[in-house]
This record gives structure tokens, C-alpha cells and sequence, in this order.
């Protein structure tokens, strides 16, 4: 992947989107577009937060298929916001807890 090319995205995925998956569909679909990063619940029990690195292409693929997600979840908002940061992710996990 060229390093220039490269952008680093938050997403905070709102609505029925824990206990349905949605982490491991996500970090499912990460993968298979080549990003990089991570994906959380945050306490407030309807939102996840995913940090995803990888060419704008794929970002922009991800978010949108996100707005509807696996069949269980539902998706009521995708707030994306770009990061800017010198970190470096290698790989995607899902975190299972926020600290």
C-alpha cells in the first residue's frame, strides 16, 4: 500500500449495533477490503467506534455498507471523521473493551 495514499478514519456507527454481530461483521469486511485498525463497543450500549486505515477507496466502501450492516443490526447513523495522526495499524482486531 502506498504510504501516501494511505488516511485514517473514525466511524461511530450508531443505533441496535451491539449484541448482533456487528463487530465481527465489520472486522470481517476490513479485512477482506485490506484496512487496518480496530473496532470497540462504547459503553452507551448503541454505538460502536472503529478506527480504519487503508486507501479512501476502501474507507468510503466500508462506511457505506456499515449503514446497513448484518442482518440483526440496525443502523440508524454513521458519523465518519477524518483522523490525523502518525499511528500506524497493522492488522484489524475487535477490541473488547474501550480502555
Amino acid at each position: 500500500m502506498n504510504t501516501k495514499k494511505i488516511k485514517t478514519y473514525r466511524l461511530v456507527i450508531k443505533g441496535k449495533v451491539q449484541g448482533v454481530g456487528f463487530r465481527h461483521w465489520f472486522s470481517n469486511l476490513a479485512i477482506s477490503l485490506g484496512l487496518n485498525g480496530y473496532i470497540q463497543n462504547q459503553h452507551n450500549k448503541c454505538e460502536v467506534e472503529a478506527i480504519i486505515q487503508g486507501d479512501k477507496e476502501s474507507i468510503l466502501n466500508i462506511a457505506e455498507k456499515s449503514k446497513t450492516g448484518p442482518e440483526l443490526a440496525h443502523v440508524e447513523d454513521v458519523i465518519p471523521s477524518k483522523i490525523v495522526n502518525n499511528a500506524t495499524y497493522s492488522g484489524f482486531i475487535v477490541k473488547y473493551d474501550n480502555k
